[in-house]
């Protein structure tokens, strides 16, 4: 979906959630959470390249006042996704690249708690839809394609679908691959580490 909604970001960076349900048909909560991903993300790519005020990159991008501060958060966590783990985007290059995952980008999501969380959504024909990682947990398979982190409650994620398939949070893409390729790896139950 966020590739369809960057189309209508990218015709008019003003367009509204409302806007993007009536063309895509969408959930309001998919399209307000759509918007403000990708506006999160453009303004990290616009730091990337010239660092200046958050705000000034918001204004510079013309995104309405009302939506900025959503934005500006995900643009924070991004940013700081981007410093602090630089792996991720590699994973899942390496991963699109065996045929395993679809080669879109790693949506970052901030979690209560300062915490942060990627998806990276696998090919139809892998055992779970999607593999996540948890900065507090490292890997696991996901049970939802749709909303693949699914909601924080402050405590590991559990239940039918899920297993955790390495120990550390930067294992190369074939342990990955060969962990969610045999079931007989990795546990139902994570084991947190410093991430």
């Amino acid at each position: 979906m966020l590739p369809r909604i960057a189309e209508l970001l990218d015709a008019d960076p003003a367009v509204t959630a409302a806007a993007v349900v009536d063309e895509l048909k969408v959930a309001s909560t998919t399209a307000m959470s759509g918007l403000a991903q990708l506006r999160g993300r453009r303004i990290a790519d616009l730091l990337e390249a010239e660092p200046r005020p958050t705000a000034e990159a918001a204004e510079q991008l013309r995104y309405p006042v009302v939506v900025r501060r959503r934005a500006l958060a995900v643009a924070a966590a991004e940013q700081r996704a981007r410093q602090t783990y630089p792996f991720l985007p590699c994973i899942a290059d390496a991963l699109a690249e065996a045929g395993a995952a679809e080669p879109v980008e790693v949506e970052v999501q901030q979690l209560p708690g300062e915490h942060l969380a990627a998806a990276v959504r696998l090919s139809a024909e892998q055992p779970a839809p999607a593999l996540v990682w948890d900065q507090r947990y490292g890997w696991r398979t996901a049970n939802n394609r749709r909303h693949p982190v699914g909601k924080e409650s402050g405590t590991a994620s559990e239940g039918e679908g899920l297993g955790y398939l390495c120990s550390g949070p930067r294992p190369e893409p074939a342990e990955l691959l060969e962990a969610l390729a045999d079931g007989r790896k990795g546990s139902k139950r994570p084991r947190p580490f410093a991430g």
